[in-house]
């Protein structure tokens, strides 16, 4: 779907469910370098059953413009919840046959209690596609002739549209990687010692690479559209969805992520520098409190579990092409101004002006198989067949997102505390009665959910 149709499903839900939903405002969003402003839909409603106070959660896609399954999967995941919610009943999926492998996964149901949890304990906040105007010229025709393989260019386009530098000539200059240019880590060069020979930062600072970063943090109006919910609603749960590589992503993609140094953090780079080193030596590694390690690490392997019930089913085939490994996002590669991480950094103080926030999760799922696994993995990677590979993934997409909300709204809501590990102000072996609560809570809440 391009982004005007995109726009306009949204719509109709917000019109056919006035009382469940509501469409983001025009001033609240703004339009891509080319005019693309598809924005957002809020679910949530107020009953007698509603906790006192809620989580908001958010769920986005369609950062990479050519990453074209998750957008039409939030699409349709809303087509789902929405008239679930309203006809107070679960949901079915019927199975599916791969028409090509003739693999069968199983038929299965998300039931009545999740939908109603989700939609009476949470502010759900969905953006199925943050970078219109890319993918808009990912699924555009240009006319012939078209130099040097244009058209294969536009196709596997990642960035949004933004102009070109001044004096920069090559169609690759134009754009910035919109998740490359949230504010955590963003001049990855004063965080890195770029002089060491093994340092892999999949970030630049070239406008003709895919992962430019842009000329400041925030540049992007994509990016300061999805940074400015995040602060106007106080994000706590965040999961962004992209392809492919079925995996399930947790913070930090910066660094390797330790739980002893406190004074290894991206808060305290008076300190450090230019003294990463992008986890190929032992210099400097992210702090993360521990209990907060644990319990994004459970959350995430919950999250691939439940993909792996739901979407895999009983077929040891499907189970095996159903299979998302769980991993730090640093383990799959080095980012640097990622929107998971940002959302997460939140709660490290610097990017809330020093006010405390409720404590912050944030994932990343990467949907479908890797053809460097076998050719039984090959799902389109970017640009699935809509035939014969996004079936599966829409449903691999809808099971994250119900499993992501349902655990949000099985966790009881914690109020803003103060954010952790400040600078050298310990060991770091201590944490809040409130982060230990999260843990408990979330890995109860899993278990009741197996049942």
């Amino acid at each position: 779907m391009k982004s005007a149709v995109v726009s306009a499903h949204l719509d109709a839900l917000a019109s056919s469910y006035p009382t469940l939903c509501t469409r983001s405002a025009p001033g609240d969003w703004k339009p891509g370098w080319a005019g693309g402003t598809s924005g957002y839909l809020k679910i949530g409603v107020t009953t007698a059953a509603s906790p006192s106070q809620r989580w908001a959660v958010l769920i986005t896609g369609g950062v990479h413009a050519r990453e074209l399954a998750p957008p039409d999967a939030l699409v349709s995941f809303l087509e789902k919840l929405l008239p679930a919610y309203a006809s107070s009943s679960a949901i079915t999926y019927p199975s599916w046959t791969d028409p090509v492998a003739g693999i069968v996964y199983d038929s299965f149901t998300i039931p009545w209690p999740w939908v109603r949890k989700a939609v009476e304990s949470l502010d759900i906040y969905v953006v199925p596609l943050v970078n219109d105007d890319g993918r808009d010229y990912v699924l555009s025709t240009l006319p012939n002739p078209v130099q040097y393989d244009q058209q294969s260019q536009a196709k596997l386009w990642r960035k949004n549209r933004r102009p070109a530098p001044s004096g920069v000539t090559d169609p690759n200059g134009l754009g910035v990687d919109l998740n490359r240019n949230f504010d955590v880590v963003w001049n990855f060069p004063d965080f890195y010692n770029m002089s060491l020979a093994d340092v892999d930062v999949h970030s630049s600072t070239n406008p003709l690479d895919y992962s430019y970063i842009g000329p400041s943090a925030e540049s992007e109006p994509e990016t300061q559209n999805v940074a400015n919910l995040m602060r106007a609603k106080d994000i706590s749960y965040f999961l962004d969805v992209h392809a492919y590589s079925r995996d399930v992503l947790y913070s930090w993609g910066t660094e390797t992520d330790q739980s002893t140094d406190q004074s290894m953090t991206f808060t305290n780079q008076a300190t450090w520098k230019s003294k990463r080193d992008g986890t190929h030596e032992s210099g400097y590694a992210e702090y993360i409190p521990a209990i907060t390690a644990k319990t994004v690490a459970a959350a995430a392997q919950h999250i691939s579990d439940q993909i792996l019930a739901k979407a895999g089913g009983s077929s040891p085939d499907a189970q095996a092409r159903s299979t998302y490994t769980v991993k730090q996002s640093a383990a799959l590669y080095v980012t640097t101004g990622a929107s998971d991480d940002y959302c997460f950094s939140r709660w490290f103080a610097p990017n809330t002006g020093g006010t405390a926030i409720s404590p912050v999760q944030a994932f990343t799922l990467e949907v479908g198989g890797d053809p460097a696994d076998g050719p039984d993995h090959n799902e389109g990677r970017f640009t699935p067949n809509y035939v014969k590979h996004y079936p599966k993934l829409e449903r691999e997409i809808h099971v994250a997102a119900w499993t992501f909300l349902s655990m949000a709204a099985s966790t009881n809501f914690v109020q803003p505390e103060a954010p952790p590990a400040p600078a050298g102000s310990g060991s770091g072996c201590g944490k809040s009665a409130a982060s230990v609560l999260i843990v408990l809570v979330v890995l109860i809440a899993a278990l009741v959910m197996l049942r």
